[in-house]
This record gives C-alpha cells, sequence and structure tokens, in this order.
C-alpha cells in the first residue's frame, strides 16, 4: 500500500459539484491523487478500480444513501472511510460508525482539517504495517490474516470488515491486557473527536457473533464500565 501521502488515493464521492472540487484541490496541494464520483455507485465502481486508500463519503446522494455505500466498501474493500454530513447528532455518527465508518467530519469543515484527518488515516496504516511483517497474527485456536481480512480456524474461514479486522487485531496484539474503550477509540478510531465510546460495543457485539459461527473458542471478555480483553483458550 502507501509509503507517502504522494502517492496516496483518496476517492471523493460527493454529488455537490463545489464541494467535490474544493476538497480535491484540497487534498492534491498535500500531494494526495484523488478521484470524484457524483453518486453511489460511481462511488462502488470506483473502489473496485481505483482501490482507493481513503474514501471520503458523502451521506446524501442523489441515488442510495451514503450509509448503504458505506456498508458496501466497509464489508469489501480495504480503505478508511472519512463520512461527510451536515447533520452532527449523536445517532447518525453512531450509525455511521457502527456500519463501518472510521471517521466522522461535519460540514462545514476547513481544508486543513480534511487533510489532517485523511493523514491520520494513513499514519496509522503504516505503523500498523510496520509492525506486522508476516501478515498473520495466531489468537489461540484462530489466526487473523491480513491479506484476507479473514479469520480463519482449522479448515472454516469468515471474513471481517477493515474496521472489524483492526480492533480484533488490537486486541489481540495486547495479549490478554485490558483495553479501556478510550485506548480502543484511540488506536481503531484514531481518537476521533466526538465518537461516543458506545460504538466500540457495537463492533465487539458483531465481532463475537463471527467468533461463534466459527466455532472459536477465543472469547471477548467484557469488564463492566471499562472495557475489553481477549481471553484465549
Amino acid at each position: 500500500m502507501v509509503t507517502s501521502t504522494a502517492t496516496a488515493r483518496v476517492l471523493i464521492v460527493e454529488d455537490d459539484p463545489d464541494l467535490a472540487s474544493f476538497e480535491a484541490q484540497m487534498l492534491a496541494r498535500a500531494g494526495y491523487d484523488t478521484r470524484i464520483a457524483p453518486t453511489g455507485q460511481d462511488g462502488l465502481n470506483l473502489v473496485k478500480d481505483y482501490k482507493p486508500e481513503v474514501v471520503l463519503l458523502d451521506i446524501g446522494l442523489p441515488d442510495m444513501s451514503g450509509l448503504d455505500v458505506c456498508t458496501q466498501i466497509a464489508e469489501s474493500a480495504d480503505s478508511y472511510i472519512l463520512m461527510v454530513s451536515g447533520h452532527s447528532s449523536e445517532d447518525m455518527k453512531l450509525t455511521g460508525l457502527g456500519l463501518g465508518a472510521d471517521d466522522f467530519i461535519t460540514k462545514p469543515f476547513s481544508g486543513n482539517e480534511l487533510v489532517a484527518r485523511i493523514g491520520s488515516f494513513l499514519r496509522r496504516r503504516e505503523r500498523s504495517k510496520s509492525r506486522d511483517q508476516d501478515g498473520r497474527l495466531q489468537l489461540g485456536d484462530v489466526a487473523l490474516v491480513r491479506d484476507l481480512h479473514a479469520l480463519e480456524r482449522e479448515d472454516r474461514s469468515i471474513s471481517l470488515t477493515a474496521l472489524e479486522f483492526r480492533l480484533l487485531w488490537f486486541l489481540g496484539e495486547a495479549d490478554g491486557r485490558l483495553l479501556t474503550r478510550a485506548q480502543i477509540l484511540e488506536r481503531v478510531w484514531n481518537d476521533v473527536s466526538g465518537v461516543p465510546t458506545r460504538v466500540v460495543d457495537v463492533h465487539v457485539a458483531a465481532l463475537r457473533k463471527k467468533l461463534n459461527e466459527i466455532g472459536a473458542a477465543l472469547q471477548i471478555a467484557s469488564v463492566r464500565g471499562i472495557g475489553y480483553r481477549l481471553d484465549k483458550p
């Protein structure tokens, strides 16, 4: 993947031509390669062909909800998703983040804030790559496989969203230590300002369901009011 902002690809899914142009200009000045998709379907098509590191995704699109686009990208692509909306309610943020978005930015925003948010995604990716040399993390009776974004146990495999993968990897690296929700938000969601801690619970519940589906003995244990840890068999 990318090693510098000069080669990083950012897909802008935005139907407002003035806003899309502003976003593209600010990102181009920062050294990013950008493409613009004016509809949700155009965005989904470009995700497959362009393979962006980051998708800047507006919620209000003319052909489909940006939330539906977010769900499909989170399930099929290894891209960070920065959602854009004129709504700043906690429920809206929880919905987007619960569907797989990594961050949420509310209109109006400055070009500097936009560039900083996207830069933080790429720095996090590089830090993760530097810790992960073989792309595989064994966790008790299951293994996380980065290239496949999958959880494997014996001859069974189940796909994880990009965010679920990063969350389980972070818990696995902690080697049984208790991680607070704040620590998880800082590492997995990149210390997003205003992200409700409940979003961690949503993704932990999804991971528990997938661990159960694959028959794993590995458990994500909760400590009431504090956070989570992995209990290996």
